[in-house]
């Protein structure tokens, strides 16, 4: 691996950074109450203050908006941060759901068949981002990037025919930066075009293979954020092309077709780096470039000590980027 000299800018924000890093004050209220109250009274807890006059009205929506968040946190340490099903079989997440589901219906004022069907699959698109949001949080904040020709060449000539099982990802969470220029597009707002700019990819263990959970980012001209999220199921013996087959005939019509490009350059770059394609290291963050360091060298027997780094690192983290590159002719 290549390292350049250190940057002194840092990247623009992410929509991780976004919708979690600034979002620090709402994510730990929710984590606060959550504790105190426990899952099924937490939000009667924080409309209560408000009433109350000990809390404002936008710091309680943040906790309630993050409420299922901090649920995910303790679940996905319970039962593997990776494993999104059996976290959603858990019986504390089923609690929350339920919570969460009449809460709203509370809030709105109805209390219909139809009106929860409509709030529990919009819960569960919440639930599969906050996943996402938890997971990319927990392992480090990986980041990896890749070039315009380099991506579109990846798409191109990545073989539909490579088995699943060879495809193994560089790590079992990470955002992929993509160009607006590789020509990677999705449903935009309004269901208009617009480019793929971020992959958050997490690997999954699933029965007899792996499943890829996919959440594809896409911004407009006028910065408005769209997402579409993907779940790819990638069984042994069976090939890249019958795995996208498989999620296209799964996912029905009104699926983003923009997807299938998108795993097609995941197995791309799954290949690149098994293949010791060349990679360069962009450190932008000397602080975090040393507590990566640190880390590195710490047993993994210490775990008190490499937490104490891990806590530290997250302040500044990720502080690199890790760039593919086309191979030297």
């Amino acid at each position: 691996m290549l390292r350049s000299p250190l940057a002194h800018m840092r990247p623009s924000p992410t929509e991780f950074d976004r919708q979690y890093t600034e979002q620090r004050r709402s994510i730990e209220l929710a984590r606060r109450y959550l504790e105190k109250e426990g899952v099924s009274r937490m939000y009667d807890a924080l409309s209560k203050e408000v009433e109350r006059g000990r809390l404002s009205v936008q710091d309680a929506s943040g906790a309630i908006r993050f409420g299922l968040l901090a649920v995910i946190e303790r679940v996905a340490e319970r039962v593997g941060h990776t494993h999104y099903v059996d976290m959603l079989k858990d019986e504390e997440m089923l609690n929350a759901l339920r919570s969460s589901l009449d809460d709203i219906c509370r809030r709105k004022g109805v209390d219909t068949f139809e009106f929860r069907q409509q709030w529990a699959h919009t819960n569960l698109q919440a639930v599969l981002r906050d996943w996402h949001l938890v997971v990319h949080e927990e392992r480090g904040r990986q980041r990896y990037e890749v070039a315009a020709d380099l991506a579109r060449r990846l798409v191109k000539e990545t073989p539909g025919t490579v088995l699943a099982e060879t495809l193994k990802l560089p790590s079992d969470a990470f955002v992929l930066l993509v160009s607006p220029e590789a020509g990677l597009v999705g449903l935009g707002p309004e269901g208009a075009p617009a480019p793929v700019t971020e992959i958050y990819a997490v690997e999954s263990p699933a029965p007899e293979g792996k499943a890829w959970f996919l959440w594809l980012s896409m911004r407009d001209a006028g910065n408005r954020a769209a997402r579409a999220l993907i779940n790819v199921y990638l069984q042994d013996g069976k090939t890249l092309d019958d795995a996208i087959a498989f999620t296209r005939e799964q996912g029905g019509p009104q699926q983003d077709a923009g997807w299938e490009d998108c795993c097609r350059l995941l197995a791309g770059v799954a290949r690149h780096l098994a293949d010791g394609g060349p990679v360069r290291e962009v450190w932008y963050d000397a602080t975090a470039r040393e507590l990566h360091e640190k880390l590195a060298a710490t047993p993994k027997s210490a775990k008190a000590d490499r937490e104490k780094l891990r806590e530290r690192l997250r302040a500044v983290s990720p502080g690199r980027t890790l760039v593919l590159e086309e191979p030297s002719r």
